[in-house]
């Protein structure tokens, strides 16, 4: 039987949609599974917050993705592995960064004023112990650094910079935006775990109290900055250096380090405490990590390429890219957040021991 290219890939489509709902239907995580999606679905702010973040990402980025044709997206074989590789790497970010940061890391500056001013007021209630004067100091100059970005950004916006500030610009955007990165997913730890084990009887407060949480482990979150800094050059390393082996080597990296953000909201102590914790914690939830990661990766390959089909389909279209620009972010961001609270649940439920009592 000849069918047209869209017949065999809108059946084909369908048959991995049935396949895929069976899957999840008798999957073994599926408990996680749902509970993650009941988070989603009591808190659905967070997924309008990260299709937001989606849209405000591809609108103030300088390199803009050229559309899959629509002939090339109806060869299933030359367009799998493109979307097996780019999902894969979707998939290993998920645990570090799950709203994009730029340009929300913008707001940094505003927020470390808050954190400036309450650990000076009230030292002991982020820290165990008072700050030394170095440490005050050091938080001080860092958030004047961070104003003196904010009009560096603004003074680019309305002309063209000198070479040296245009470099001082880039490299504290990327030092900003690697402490959003941290700041949110550790935030997200703290949120998910006061909504399973909450604390308060009104949930409405769980976002400030995850927000409190993040502002005590202010160390441990610049700690984890730093880190995220080393897996953003590698990643500029491997699209400098097409062909090599960088991006396999930078996915491996990202899903070692999947448990980092987990421990660093969850474990008190020393950054060194915290990254032992983390391999501890992807050690006892491996199994169920890979059960998940073959789900993802599926339904984030049916994702990416719907996105793309539907992009090719309004290509030429001014109104129909302002529908599908909107309707893209939100798919994607409810994919996004459900497979990475699904993740959290799984390594905060399997990657601490459980007390005698429980």
């Amino acid at each position: 039987m000849n069918l047209l290219p869209w017949q065999s890939t809108a059946l084909a489509l369908l048959g991995f949609t049935a396949g895929l709902a069976l899957h999840l239907r008798w999957h073994p995580l599926r408990r996680h599974l749902s509970d993650a999606w009941d988070f989603l679905r009591l808190r659905p702010v967070l997924i309008v917050w990260t299709a937001g973040a989606l849209i405000l990402a591809s609108v103030f980025s300088e390199s803009l993705r050229t559309p899959i044709p629509l002939a090339r997206l109806t060869d299933w074989r030359e367009m799998i592995l493109p979307l097996s590789r780019d999902a894969a790497q979707h998939m290993a970010m998920l645990p570090h960064v799950l709203i994009p940061p730029w340009p929300l890391a913008c707001l940094v500056p505003v927020l470390l004023v808050f954190l400036t001013v309450r650990i000076w007021r009230w030292p002991y209630r982020y820290g165990e112990r008072r700050p030394g004067p170095e440490q005050k100091v050091a938080l001080l100059v860092f958030t004047l650094t961070g104003f003196g970005w904010l009009a560096l950004e603004g003074s680019s916006l309305r002309h063209m910079l000198p070479e040296g500030a245009e470099t001082v610009k880039l490299g504290l955007r990327y030092v900003f935006t690697a402490l959003a990165a941290a700041g949110v997913q550790v935030w997200l730890v703290r949120f998910v775990m006061a909504w399973e084990k909450p604390q308060d009887t009104e949930a409405e407060t769980d976002a400030t109290a995850a927000l409190e949480h993040v502002f005590a482990r202010w160390q441990g979150v610049a700690w984890l900055a730093g880190f995220n800094l080393l897996w953003m050059g590698l990643r500029f390393w491997q699209i400098s250096t097409p062909g090599s082996i960088g991006g396999w080597l930078w996915i491996e990296v990202l899903l070692l380090f999947a448990a980092l953000p987990v421990a660093v909201g969850a474990v008190p102590g020393t950054f060194w405490l915290q990254g032992a914790a983390a391999l501890r914690i992807l050690l006892r939830s491996a199994v169920p990590l890979v059960l998940l990661s073959i789900t993802s990766l599926a339904v984030l390959i049916l994702a990416q390429y719907t996105s793309a089909t539907t992009v090719a389909l309004s290509e030429g279209s001014a109104i129909g890219r302002m529908i599908v620009l909107p309707l893209n972010a939100l798919a994607l961001a409810m994919l996004d957040c459900w497979l990475l609270l699904t993740a959290l649940l799984l390594m905060l439920r399997h990657g601490f021991p459980r007390s005698p009592s429980a």
